[in-house]
Formats: structure tokens, C-alpha cells, sequence
């Protein structure tokens, strides 16, 4: 069969109606993805420049993620640490008030005495976040990566405040050696006694705040001079320990706002990178919604070109017969 006989006018029409179904087809693609540039075929230099600042930024979501979970851990740790000072605040006010009082208020005193300082090793022992905890262990670290580098990393080693080893200049007594056991009890006698000098261990071994005779008619078994030694090497002590627990919180905080600083740079560079991949991608709507309606014109006026000349050539066939 032969093919059907196009004039020239009418060719022109038709490639041109083929030309507009092409470009409505991607201006519709367009507006129901957003996107000028869908896969490489569209525009390659374009599309692989968009997916490698893309890629990246979303390295640095996770970087981000990453950063702001070490900020809960550094969080957690400053929480137990500040209520650490505040159980030895109460223990240097039973200290304070054990001078005054009598036997049966000094037993009751060593006992509270004895309480508090075990809950707080062990509120020490469970300020853990996702399995680690800061506290503990000087060994430990809390490693932070900052971006695909692996040079950008920030370390934060960890203390041990209740070393029961003694001489760690971690450990939340730095005035006195072996202050709690293995099992993170803490030992009275380390914490009350005389002073063997600074960073010494108490000379004298105490089991309770009723054996000091604090007052004239006292028969306790520690003299008065003695017995005020001790109460001021433990005032000492657990002032020690509170400027030492007030330095771990800080120079946790100190970090909290490093990582803090990371977390904003990260997030701010990773929208940075967002805005550029799309800005190579991402199609004018308002563009593309004007294109479509022009293209839909152009098809329309088309087909009725095409109708109009096939009415000449019907006109002209109707002539000749």
C-alpha cells in the first residue's frame, strides 16, 4: 500500500504538533516531579554536580544525627554530675551538723552520712548512655565524627570518680585514697579521720561520728583536739570533692558547646549543600505551568491547521469531480 501524500504545509504542521507533544510530555514530567533535570539524559554535568552535593549532604544528616546522640551522652553525664554536688552538699551539712549534736544524733548522722554517700556512687554507677558511661571509667571516650574526613574527629575521655584504686586525679576524692570499694561502696573511714597531708589517706580509723568527743561531757573515745582535726580534714575533703565535681561538670558543658557549635555548622552546611543540588535541578513551577498551557495552545491551533487543510483538500477533490 502506498503511503498517504503530505503537502508541505501540512507536514510542517504535523512535525511541529510532534514537537509540542515532546515538550508538554517533559513539561509535564517537570511539574510532577519538580525537577528540570529527572536522570542524566536531561542535562548529565547538571544531574551528577546535584547527586554528589546531595550525597554529601546526606553524609552529613547522619553526622549531624551522630553529633546531637553525643550531646545526649555529654548531657546525661552533667546531669549525674550535678547531682553528685548536691549529695555532697548535704553530706558536708551532716558533717557540719554531727559537731552539735548528741550520741544518739551522731549515730543517726553516720548512718545518713553512710546513705547518701552510697547512692551517690551509685547514681554515678548508672549515668550511662547508650551503654557508656563517662563517669567510670578514665578509659572511656566519646568519639565524635564531624564529616567524611577521618581526621575530623573530636575525643572526650572520660573520668573515674569512684576509683577505688586511689591516686587518680579523676576520681571525685582527690583528698583522700581508696574512698569506695570495688563494689562502689564508699568507705567512712576514708572520707572522715585526720589528714596525712594533702592527697593522704586518714590516720586515724573511724567508723562513726559518736565516737568524736565534740563537747566537755563527751565520753567518746577520740579527744576533743583530735576530734575537731577531723572534722575540718573532713570538711576539707568533701570541699575538695565539690570543687572537683564542679570542674568535671564544667569542662563537660566545655564540650556540650563544642559539640553544640558542630552540630549547628553541620546542619547549616548541610542545607547549604541542599539549596545548591537543587538550584541545579529543580524547575521554575510557575515556568513550566505557563509552558504547558502555551503547549497546549500550540497542539490545539495544530490539529486545527491540520483540519483546515484537509477541508482545502477535500474542497479541491470535490472541484475536480
Amino acid at each position: 500500500m502506498s503511503n498517504i501524500g503530505l503537502n508541505a504545509t501540512e507536514r510542517a504542521t504535523l512535525l511541529s504538533l510532534q514537537d509540542a507533544s515532546s515538550l508538554y510530555s517533559r513539561t509535564q514530567t517537570r511539574l510532577n516531579t519538580g525537577k528540570k533535570v529527572n536522570s542524566a539524559t536531561d542535562d548529565p554535568v547538571a544531574y551528577y554536580r546535584s547527586e554528589s552535593l546531595s550525597d554529601r549532604a546526606t553524609t552529613l544528616t547522619t553526622v549531624k544525627t551522630n553529633i546531637d546522640q553525643n550531646i545526649q551522652s555529654l548531657n546525661a553525664a552533667m546531669a549525674g554530675t550535678s547531682q553528685v554536688e548536691v549529695l555532697l552538699q548535704q553530706m558536708l551539712a551532716i558533717v557540719q551538723g554531727a559537731q552539735s549534736g548528741d550520741v544518739s544524733q551522731r549515730v543517726a548522722a553516720t548512718t545518713q552520712f553512710n546513705n547518701i554517700a552510697n547512692q551517690m556512687a551509685q547514681l554515678v554507677y548508672d549515668t550511662t548512655y547508650q551503654g557508656l558511661n563517662l563517669l567510670t571509667s578514665s578509659t572511656a571516650e566519646l568519639i565524635t565524627q564531624f564529616s567524611d574526613r577521618t581526621a575530623s574527629t573530636y575525643t572526650i575521655p572520660g573520668y573515674n570518680l569512684v576509683d577505688s584504686t586511689g591516686g587518680s586525679r579523676d576520681t571525685l576524692f582527690t583528698q583522700a585514697s581508696a574512698v569506695f570499694n570495688s563494689k562502689g561502696v564508699v568507705l567512712f573511714s576514708a572520707v572522715v579521720g585526720n589528714a596525712a597531708g594533702v592527697g593522704g589517706s586518714p590516720t586515724t580509723s573511724i567508723s562513726g561520728f559518736s565516737q568524736l568527743a565534740l563537747s566537755a561531757s563527751s565520753s567518746a573515745t577520740i579527744p576533743g583536739s583530735q576530734a575537731y582535726a577531723i572534722i575540718t580534714a573532713t570538711e576539707n575533703r568533701l570541699n575538695a570533692a565539690i570543687s572537683q565535681i564542679e570542674a568535671v561538670t564544667e569542662s563537660l558543658g566545655t564540650n556540650v558547646g563544642i559539640l553544640q557549635d558542630r552540630a549547628n555548622f553541620t546542619s547549616s552546611y548541610s542545607n547549604d549543600l541542599t539549596s545548591g543540588s537543587n538550584a541545579l535541578t529543580l524547575a521554575d513551577l510557575n515556568t513550566e505551568a505557563a509552558n504547558s498551557q502555551a503547549l497546549e495552545l500550540r497542539q490545539q491551533l495544530g490539529i486545527q491547521s491540520l483540519s483546515v487543510s484537509g477541508q482545502i483538500s477535500q474542497a479541491v477533490l470535490q472541484l475536480l469531480k
